[in-house]
């Protein structure tokens, strides 16, 4: 019988020695990563790279820039970090900067940077500021970045007198487009001369992917003027050939409304142009309004609520950039304090041209607005009414029924801070109003004439003087003549003297009658 001998179990000396092993084997490791993140960015010439690649920016812009500290950090990844980044204006614009941002952080691939090759991952460009400032011909700052000094010589010619008079600058293998690009809280100043500048804030720009080669995914986000988180993302495609850039399959959200946005972006070489379009359908007409009314282009106060069909479009070239807003309003219920209360439909069309000065002054466009079966709601203006109709003998019920409308229409075009009312028209049981007239954009001020139309109860009661029978029309109303002036809160309604002395008034009876329409219908 064969005696099987077992092995003796492992000693703990032994266990203890192997551990120890493992523990110099980790410790050195950390040794070696601590020695290259300690000694490698002095072997890394920071000053190559600012002697090679900053002079050729220059010249690809064909701007000064100006950097303060270079440094290179390899945790968490590699990355130079250029502070205190500027880019200054042409000759012409000396007092301004073009370009500044407080950090540019160039993200490295480290294998390649062991062996003193920048290739770039990613830029990322850390609250940059960009100034455009417009000049009087309609010209941006920016038109002669990237212009070549002297316009006969090509490419080629060009690569080959840099090449021969700067060798030793050629010498690193070239610079990588990185395919990533981030901003991250940018800023961007519209200036024109004399006005006070645009500026839109809190600019997040992600660009991935970004080789050229195919559509690429972006993301940009910023505050415009009175309207905050502003949203568009999807896919760019960039046709270098064509000096243009396409979106596609685009979002924009404002507040809680998405809309698809597509066109394009050419003249890249020269002078960008801007051609994009969105567009929604049966969009809540309460959210447009309150986007509007924070961007200054529509009243505060005023409650809606209902279906719109909307159409924004920017285009134009990048010095002359306008946004134009089509919307169709479809029986829109609305109430506002200032004005009244009633279903709404019509068309209205804006334009904006974008740019420093008073947005009142800069906004045009036109529009035709029909209001049904509502109230008005200025409480000044019900009162003179009220007060007219009363003296003229109308019942407490057909005084009420005197500051409603069955209709309410009004055609206008907006320019140079005013709205040019060509026609005003209002019918309800007690009148017929018909008229024309102008408002002011800043602090409201009208300046109506109008004819009103008396009811024929009211006109039969008013009739018995003898003047009134030279104020009535072919259905025997009487129809008089008021100019409403002053403050939209509170106008003013008094006879219209022009039209007054127009209506062939006998002068024996004029003063008479005069009197007492204006003491019917004087501002109290």
């Amino acid at each position: 019988m064969t005696e099987v001998v077992s092995s003796p179990p492992i000693t703990a000396p032994l266990r203890r020695l192997k551990l120890k092993k493992a523990g110099w084997i980790g410790l050195g490791i950390l040794v070696f990563l601590l020695a290259v993140l300690l000694v490698m960015p002095h072997f890394v010439d920071l000053g190559l790279f600012k002697r090679t690649y900053l002079p050729l920016l220059e010249e690809a812009l064909n701007h000064r820039i100006d950097v303060g500290e270079v440094h290179l950090s390899l945790v968490p990844t590699p990355a130079i970090r250029l502070s205190n980044l500027k880019v200054s204006d042409s000759a012409a614009a000396a007092d301004n900067t073009l370009f500044t941002a407080q950090q540019l952080r160039l993200k490295l691939r480290f294998w390649p940077l062991l062996r003193g090759r920048f290739e770039i991952t990613e830029l990322v460009l850390v609250k940059p500021v960009f100034n455009l400032l417009k000049q009087p011909d309609g010209s941006f700052n920016y038109a002669d970045a990237g212009a070549r000094k002297n316009p006969t010589e090509t490419r080629r010619e060009a690569r080959k007198k840099s090449d021969a008079i700067k060798p030793a600058a050629r010498a690193p293998v070239p610079l990588a487009i990185p395919n990533r690009v981030r901003v991250q809280d940018g800023e961007l100043n519209v200036i024109s001369r004399g006005s006070a500048p645009l500026q839109i804030r809190g600019i997040e720009l992600s660009l991935q992917e970004f080789a050229g080669a195919a559509p690429f995914p972006f993301r940009l986000a910023f505050n415009y003027p009175g309207v905050k988180n502003i949203f568009l993302d999807g896919e760019l495609d960039y046709q270098e050939d064509k000096a243009l850039i396409e979106l596609k399959n685009n979002r924009l959200k404002i507040s809680e409304l998405t809309f698809p946005v597509q066109g394009t972006v050419s003249n890249l070489a020269t002078t960008p142009r801007v051609n994009l379009t969105l567009r929604g359908d049966n969009v809540e007409a309460k959210a447009i309004m309150q986007i509007l009314a924070n961007a200054g282009l529509a009243p505060r106060g005023v409650e809606v609520s209902g279906a719109m069909d909307i159409a924004l479009i920017l285009a134009g070239p990048s010095n002359a950039l306008a946004s134009q807003l089509h919307s169709e309003l479809k029986n829109v219920k609305f109430r506002s304090q200032r004005a009244g209360n009633g279903s709404l439909s019509g068309d209205v069309k804006l334009k904006l041209p974008l740019g420093g000065g008073a947005l009142a002054r800069r906004l045009q466009g036109s529009g035709k607005l029909a209001a049904r079966d509502g109230e008005l709601t200025n409480v000044e203006l019900i009162k003179k009414i009220q007060r007219v109709t009363g003296m003229i003998g109308l019942s407490k019920d057909e005084q009420r029924q005197a500051t409603t409308f069955q209709k309410l229409e009004a055609d206008f075009t907006l320019h140079d801070g005013i709205a040019d009312f060509s026609r005003l028209y209002l019918i309800n049981p007690q009148m017929e109003v018909d008229g024309a007239g102008t408002m002011t954009l800043e602090q409201p001020t009208l300046n109506l004439a109008l004819n009103t139309a008396l009811s024929s109860r009211a006109s039969a009661r008013a009739g018995r003087a003898r003047a009134a029978s030279f104020l009535k029309d072919k259905q025997g109303k009487i129809v008089v003549p008021l100019k409403v002036t002053g403050p939209a809160d509170n106008p003013s309604v008094n006879v219209n003297s022009e039209k007054l002395a127009e209506s062939a008034l006998p002068k024996s009876v004029e003063k008479g009658f005069g009197s007492f329409f204006k003491g019917l219908f004087r501002n109290r």
